[in-house]
């Protein structure tokens, strides 16, 4: 059965709707309470928020002891039962208290809707805790599933495996996998949940891949931080809401196995860009292969790599090229880096902000359209992920509220031929390079090693975002630990960049797209050193790259 249909069913019983209903009234006390102490009181609307989740957490409690689950045969105490029951209430707060604040205070919703929708988004946790463990019928205890541990280790310290295995699974058995992904002829990947962004890889599950996706309860209580715990291969990611949070166990195997949470398979462009791809990132290492932060059009048959920090324009500049020039597209965000040199493709769908859609005559799309882009834009904008990235920096369960935030407002995700007609190649040789910046207008042609660094600190940036720097130094595939992939990682890139012309071109603005095909042109024509049009910037000689007998720095005439 699958993570979906099991959660539908539950959801969509005879207890959900008793559920749905005393809390509809539990709202009603929230709202009231929530009026009464921000309004009359003058108390903050945050803190307001906190004390009326108490007054309506009492209420529903009662409501669902004595209506929702009467007469089944329960274990435990009703003392235990509050007692897990306000747990839960309050441990949700970690999560929507940063949710209202987000709603409220950036997005500038009225503080009691923006309460409506932050009550409203926990009713299938809420009720899936409820009936799966406060009021579990006594029956179900000694069914095959694992006893729930209570044993809370302190901060990243080792402890038994045992001690934070998942209740049961909830997600396909073994042999029942939903999705098969074939990545660029590399890896393979059989999943419990769709990952939109490898839709172009979609194939059959192929059984024997190199990495697995499982959806499986993975968690213990709730606890007062967030936890990393490692335990031999084990690395598990415990948000503070317990079985409810977006939590993750990786098993650093053959394949490697990535068991996550129900919340975070909900949130599929969560689950993959903070956990899969930063994963696929090293095993592509493992295989010989780089996954690099880039975008990567064709040009009469060779691939020119567009590489820049996020939010910087490439996306913009791909779509300009694609367009305007008839240039093939490879990539737009990630781009796989083959032996010899070569570039394979890796079209994942566009996030586009309301800045890209005007190039593209988003002045077109209907007017509820833009509007809601013009939301989903500033969400997942540069100024909103640091949003997130603060966040991460306090002691909340940020991969909750994050996969909450996209669940709701999910990213403005569109593939290139969906918005353009375009030709999807699927691999070239590489024969230019550009590192794109933003600043007083400037060109110089680099080392082999300069560029290596900035792409490698490109592509790190991708993966700013909690928690990849928690779990990533952890990872171990093949022998080979985080350093010594990432030492593989450079040496790879060093080998495809041999023959290659790496030029860092900055502009004021977004004149890539009008500069870029002048400088292509001319390489081709034979020149190693395009014509200055912009005022050159000092070049500063790297020793490491003087050491390996690179001399490919060109100063500008």
């Amino acid at each position: 059965m699958s993570t979906r249909v099991f959660a539908l069913r539950r959801i969509g019983s005879a207890h959900a709707l008793r559920f749905g209903l005393v809390g509809l009234t539990g709202i009603v006390i929230n709202q009231l309470v929530l009026v009464l102490l921000t309004e009359v009181s003058g108390l903050y609307y945050l803190l307001s928020a906190i004390a009326a989740t108490q007054f309506s957490s009492t209420w529903n409690f009662a409501g669902t002891e004595s209506w929702v689950f009467a007469g089944r045969q329960l274990r435990g105490r009703i003392g235990r039962r509050y007692l897990a029951f306000m747990a839960i209430s309050n441990s949700t707060l970690l999560l929507r208290v940063p949710f209202l604040w987000i709603l409220s205070d950036f997005l500038k919703i009225n503080y009691l809707f923006a309460n409506l929708m932050s009550l409203a988004m926990m009713f299938a946790v809420r009720f899936l805790v409820a009936d799966g463990w406060i009021w579990a019928a006594a029956s179900r205890v000694g069914e095959g599933s694992l006893a729930l541990r209570t044993a809370i280790a302190p901060d990243t310290q080792r402890i038994d495996p045992q001690a934070i295995h998942p209740i049961r699974a909830v997600g396909p058995g073994i042999d029942d996998v939903g999705y098969g992904y074939d990545v660029g002829g590399v890896l393979r990947i059989d999943s419990d949940v769709e990952l939109p962004e490898l839709a172009y890889f979609l194939t059959a599950p192929s059984g024997a891949p190199d990495l697995r996706i499982r959806v499986v309860r993975v968690g213990a209580l709730p606890s007062r931080r967030t936890r990393f715990v490692q335990a031999g291969e084990q690395l598990t990611y415990l948000e503070q809401l317990g079985l409810a949070g977006a939590n993750f166990r990786i098993t650093m195997g053959e394949p490697i196995l990535v068991e996550v949470a129900p919340l975070l398979a909900k949130s599929r462009h969560v689950l993959y860009t903070n956990v899969i791809e930063a994963l696929l990132r090293f095993l592509m290492v493992s295989r010989g292969h780089v996954l690099l932060h880039s975008a990567c059009v064709v040009v009469d048959g060779r691939a020119v790599l567009l590489s820049a920090q996020t939010d910087t324009g490439k996306t913009s500049t791909v779509i300009q090229l694609v367009r305007d020039r008839g240039y093939h597209f490879l990539s737009d965000d990630m781009t796989i880096i083959g032996p010899g040199g070569r570039a394979i493709t890796y079209p994942k769908p566009m996030t586009l902000s309301y800045h890209t859609m005007a190039v593209i005559n988003g002045g077109q799309m209907p007017r509820r359209q833009r509007a809601a882009l013009s939301i989903q834009s500033r969400v997942h904008s540069k100024s909103g992920r640091s949003v997130g990235k603060a966040l991460g920096q306090l002691n909340i369960p940020i991969m909750s509220v994050n996969s909450i935030v996209q669940i709701l407002v999910p990213p403005p995700k569109y593939r290139i031929d969906a918005l353009m007609p375009a030709e999807i190649a699927v691999e070239a040789p590489i024969s230019h390079a550009f590192l794109m910046e933003r600043g007083e207008a400037a060109r110089e042609q680099v080392t082999v090693g300069d560029a290596i660094r900035q792409l490698i600190e490109n592509t790190d940036d991708a993966y700013g975002f909690p928690p990849f720097a928690t779990f990533a130094p952890h990872i171990r595939i093949g022998g080979d630990d985080y350093e010594a992939l990432r030492v593989k990682e450079q040496a790879l890139l060093r080998e495809a960049l041999q023959t290659v012309a790496v030029v860092r071109i900055r502009v004021p603005g977004h004149e890539w797209a009008e500069l870029l095909p002048g400088l292509i042109e001319r390489f081709e024509n034979g020149h190693s050193d395009p014509e200055p049009i912009l005022t050159p910037i000092p070049i500063v000689t790297e020793p490491e790259a003087i050491r390996a007998g690179d001399r490919s720095t060109v100063r500008p005439d």
